[in-house]
């Protein structure tokens, strides 16, 4: 068992050196250099990268839900709580460069009340002992729909979504621009898709490593299901910090980007595991269920 546990340990570093490079080298390269090419808004950016950080979650939650109901509540408290730490990594992010002044812009009161929605559902579902079902999950997914037309509209209205005016003009400081002019798009794509894969391939080892670890010292589901919300939620970490990083050297035109992004990165992650992603692991259970597969998966 040593041995097993040896493993474990050395695959879950591994994972987590794996998560940070897709993150940092592939999934962020690709999408600024997409950006730049289609020349996407900081709010659109933003936005694909809270869907791709959440691909962890994903293959998380759709791992425990075919191991059974025991399993599947470790699932949920996956998803509530890396709602909940996402929200401090990006503070943490905020306050490491100085960037909590820039929160008390009025542009900023949607994005900020839809976090505070997705942090307090899954919250509110647990405290309310609410059993999981078809019924819950369709429910889920309408406010999910409903996040998305009301953000798209409020977007629309304050002029948040939509293409840059210009490209961003190379920058000697070492910003974004400087770092990647324009490229073809089939060769941004790529690198975005690539990353995409290596992060979910990633997140699965991750979660697997971290989950024999946690469970041989038996832990209750709930509990197991907060340790893996740490670890999945090392994507979005990366993304907090790289975005800031990049973000010098971009003048006052762009000086809210960052925020932007980051703060669309905190939002769509979050929406995107309570509102897909937990009602897709409900779906998978059902099916499960009806079809006896948890019973040969053997748990």
């Amino acid at each position: 068992m040593s041995r097993d546990l040896g493993f474990a340990l050395l695959e879950l570093l591994l994972s987590i050196g794996f998560t940070i490079a897709a993150v940092r080298l592939l999934v962020i390269n690709g999408l600024e250099r997409l950006a730049q090419v289609l020349r996407w808004s900081a709010k659109t950016k933003g936005q694909i990268l809270g869907y791709a950080t959440s691909l962890p979650e994903l293959v998380a939650v759709v791992a425990t839900a075919l191991n059974g109901r025991e399993s599947l509540a470790g699932g949920f408290w996956n998803i509530a709580s890396s709602n909940v730490i996402n929200l401090v990594l990006f503070l943490a992010a905020v306050v490491f460069y100085l960037r909590y002044w820039e929160l008390l812009n009025p542009r900023f009161i949607e994005e900020i009340s839809f976090c505070a929605f997705s942090v307090l559902l899954p919250l509110v579902l647990a405290a309310t002992g609410v059993s999981p079902s078809l019924a819950l999950g369709l429910t889920l997914l309408g406010s999910f729909l409903g996040y998305q037309f009301l953000d798209h509209s409020l977007a629309e209205v304050q002029g948040k979504r939509g293409q840059e005016p210009h490209p961003q003009p190379p920058d000697e400081a070492g910003g974004i621009a400087a770092e990647h002019t324009p490229q073809s798009q089939g060769t941004s794509l790529a690198l975005l898709l690539i990353g995409a894969a290596t992060l979910a391939i990633a997140g699965h080892r991750l979660g697997n490593s971290a989950e024999l670890l946690i469970e041989t010292i038996h832990m209750p589901a709930w509990l197991v299901g907060c340790c893996l919300g740490l670890v999945t939620s090392l994507p979005e970490l990366t993304a907090f910090f790289e975005l800031y990083a990049r973000s010098t050297g971009q003048g006052e035109t762009h000086k809210l980007d960052a925020t932007q992004a980051n703060l669309d990165t905190l939002v769509s992650s979050n929406m995107s595991n309570i509102g897909l992603i937990y009602p897709l692991g409900l779906v998978v259970f059902q099916i499960s269920e009806w079809l006896g597969l948890d019973a040969l998966i053997g748990v």
